[in-house]
């Protein structure tokens, strides 16, 4: 029987062909109605020619590879799965409708018709889910570069991969806006610029692991030193900065200084326990808008200059810019 159908279909391929792609461009909305229709009666003769494959030998790959490829078409034209189904239930329709004229016996058209309905209910089926599993790879794929995309702008020009704090460049940005705020509305604003002291030598004695992981922890403790609103970052190799709303000079000297005492007890490696302490040191600078620069490149370029100040004199210690006032080091 199911020879006789795909004899049937193969030779009125032309008829139904025609008959499906005036049927397809006259649906709304419809995957198929921006074809010309002779493009939808070759698309007719390509499902006629895989079904008759299949009705013929009962093996569905030449049928799966031509709904494999209405699938990933449909989806790149953005269709929906519902839109191409409805064409193919109008085959379905159009062809039993054949079934009908053609199949004088009343059990033959039945039998006709039972497996020509078997066979469109197969590439529904089979269409719905390539096209629902080409749906989730291409939304797993877009997700997944997404992610991507996030992460490598959030690496290349926001975050610091080891110590994930602000970069250099976010916080040039930042610190040009905050400035322009304080001095619009006259507003207090402090900056810190600090380096790690020997930071090269002590890569080289520890290894980079352990430098990685006292960068990360010199900026565990600026966290905890500091609110939510001063904007960290690490702006360069050694270079750390901080940026202080609201803060007048002197509570952000307090602030330096005890970041550069506890810095100076931390241990070289974090599992060593208390060996090593003093082997990590800070040379600071620090300076407030707009005593020490009206500008945020001027501020900046005052407070790295006190900044290197501190390392001349040998480091782990506070150095206020233009100044020069420093603030001793414990035991030192």
């Amino acid at each position: 029987m199911t020879s006789r159908l795909a004899s049937l279909l193969d030779r009125e391929q032309d008829r139904i062909a025609t008959s499906w792609a005036t049927a397809l461009s006259r649906m709304r909305p419809s995957a198929f109605v921006y074809r010309p229709l002779e493009e939808l009666r070759r698309l007719g003769r390509s499902y006629l020619a895989a079904l008759v494959a299949y009705l013929d030998t009962d093996d569905p790959t030449r049928l799966r590879e031509f709904i494999h490829q209405e699938a990933a078409l449909r989806l790149s034209m953005g269709f929906g799965a519902a839109e191409v189904v409805q064409g193919f239930l109008a085959f379905r329709d159009l062809a039993a409708t054949l079934c009908e004229q053609l199949a004088s016996d009343p059990d033959e058209r039945v039998a006709l018709y039972r497996n020509l309905a078997q066979a469109t209910d197969f590439t529904v089926v089979a269409f719905v889910t390539q096209f629902q599993h080409l749906s989730e790879e291409r939304a797993a794929a877009q997700a997944h570069e997404l992610e991507h995309l996030q992460h490598a702008l959030v690496d290349q020009s926001v975050q610091d991969p080891v110590t994930d704090l602000f970069t250099g460049r976010f916080f040039d940005e930042h610190l040009a806006v905050e400035v322009k705020r304080a001095a619009r509305y006259g507003r207090q604003l402090s900056l810190l610029v600090f380096d790690v002291d020997h930071f090269e030598a002590f890569r080289g004695r520890f290894g980079e692991p352990a430098a990685e992981d006292a960068l990360r922890r010199i900026a565990g403790l600026l966290r905890d030193l500091t609110r939510d609103v001063d904007v960290k970052a690490r702006t360069d190799e050694a270079e750390f900065s901080l940026v202080m709303p609201e803060t007048a000079l002197e509570p952000a000297f307090v602030v330096a200084e005890r970041l550069r005492s506890e810095v100076a007890d931390l241990p070289a490696r974090e599992s060593v326990g208390d060996e090593g302490r003093g082997e990590l040191t800070l040379s600071v600078g620090v300076g407030a808008h707009p005593a020490h620069g009206r500008t945020a490149r001027d501020l900046m370029q005052a407070v790295r200059d006190a900044r290197d100040r501190a390392r001349v004199l040998g480091g782990n210690v506070v150095i206020q810019a233009d100044e020069g006032a420093v603030a001793p080091a414990a035991g030192g």
